[in-house]
């Protein structure tokens, strides 16, 4: 299992930790347990912050190509993701009438690739600053547009205003784009300590809970799903404790988590979808059990694949060049 010398292995484990959070999030378990699924929101703002940290490493060595390069991945990876559920939405409603409406522009053809749509935003900000000699105005940029994600949602009622959330999550990859983009730059992972880290980790998980508690008071049936200012404390400590981490690249969970964790988080509505028609009763064991058993689906699925055709997982996650030198590797 070659693993490639220059990643972080602490990150892969936590790329790994985070998708699987994002099965559960995803499932009828989030009715069990609402804040429990409130502390699994770091999940998409750590792929953020990931994304930034190694751009500023691409973009340190290959200045404006770093960009041409990360832009050609993103649109393909869109492509196929979108089409995938294109095809999936068409099968399992049998027609397209729910994606005939302009939200379908911020998400994708299905609730979970607003990732993508928000990353190819993020990127598209971050470009204009880079390309204008304007890094030294990613922090503010960083924390303005934190205070207008939070102003839409969850805090848009202290104002009388009730805006969709989906507005509010287009705009997470920006400041959290900046965010890995700064750590890698500053070399942040060097100068806090470990201790520092699990200090924001605490702390952050502490204010979520007591803000899901307070706003619960005005919206009790959706607040504890929301990302709070707390998030961004828990995010962000979690983000250093895995760049400490002392693990070699060889570890198996940092294999996995770099090999399959952008496939989980992709695919994984339609295992929980499969999972819930096999297992149609809504009942408590189901709830629990239900993330386990798309978990293990998934990753049989995956593995399979991988040791079948090790071109298909590239294939899956849009990564066609991959794909060809696989190919090429293997003779075929």
């Amino acid at each position: 299992m070659p693993i490639r010398s220059d990643r972080n292995a602490g990150i892969d484990v936590f790329r790994l930790l985070a998708a699987l959070m994002v099965v559960v999030n995803h499932s009828r378990f989030t009715d069990e347990g609402p804040y429990l699924t409130l502390l699994g929101r770091w999940t998409v703002l750590f792929f953020f912050m990931v994304s930034g940290y190694y751009f500023q490493q691409a973009f340190h060595k290959q200045s404006m190509k770093a960009f041409a390069k990360t832009l050609k991945a993103l649109v393909t990876l869109l492509l196929v993701a979108n089409f995938f559920y294109l095809l999936f939405v068409g099968i399992t409603d049998g027609s397209l009438h729910s994606l005939n409406t302009y939200f379908t522009l911020f998400v994708g053809t299905y609730f979970h690739l607003w990732f993508l749509t928000s990353l190819l935003m993020g990127y598209g900000l971050l470009w204009l600053f880079l390309v204008n000699d304007c890094e030294r105005f990613l922090p503010l940029l960083a924390v303005g547009a934190l205070l207008l994600t939070l102003g839409l949602n969850p805090y848009s009622y202290l104002v009388g205003l009730s805006p969709h959330p989906i507005y509010a999550r287009s705009l997470l990859s920006i400041p959290f784009l900046c965010i890995g983009f700064l750590i890698a730059k500053l070399g942040l992972e060097t100068r806090l300590s470990r201790w520092t880290a699990y200090g924001m980790v605490a702390l952050g998980a502490g204010l979520q809970l007591g803000e899901a508690w307070l706003l619960s008071r005005n919206e009790p049936a959706s607040l504890p799903y929301n990302f709070v200012d707390g998030t961004v404390l828990f995010a962000a400590g979690l983000f250093l404790v895995a760049l400490q981490l002392p693990l070699i690249p060889t570890s198996p969970l940092s294999y996995y988590g770099q090999r399959y964790s952008l496939a989980f988080y992709l695919y994984h509505p339609a295992v929980n979808y499969l999972t819930s028609q096999l297992w149609p009763k809504d009942d408590k064991i189901a709830c629990w059990l239900g993330p386990f058993l798309s978990v293990l689906l998934l990753f049989l699925v995956l593995l399979v694949l991988d040791r079948i055709s090790p071109g298909s997982i590239q294939m899956l996650t849009g990564n066609f060049q991959r794909y060809a030198l696989v190919r090429k590797y293997n003779g075929r």
